[in-house]
């Protein structure tokens, strides 16, 4: 939803019909109960957008695969 120039990163799941706000704020609270990763939220353009940040150097690709698989 927005350029990547941090290690912050937004997104949301698109692939529905119906309010997608809605749903991909019960994603985000999905995510957060299971407790394997852990995301926020902004707002873009209004749209609720989830929100991760990368911090740790030794993230990989995989753990970015399995956050995406989890939603």
């Amino acid at each position: 939803l927005a350029p990547v120039e941090l290690s912050i990163f937004c997104f949301r799941y698109k692939n529905a019909e119906g309010d997608l706000n809605a749903l991909n704020e019960r994603i985000l609270i999905a995510l957060q109960k299971a407790g394997s990763s852990y995301l926020s939220n902004a707002s873009l353009r209004g749209q609720f957008a989830l929100r991760g940040c990368v911090l740790n150097y030794r993230t990989e690709r995989r753990d970015m695969d399995r956050l995406l698989e989890e939603g």
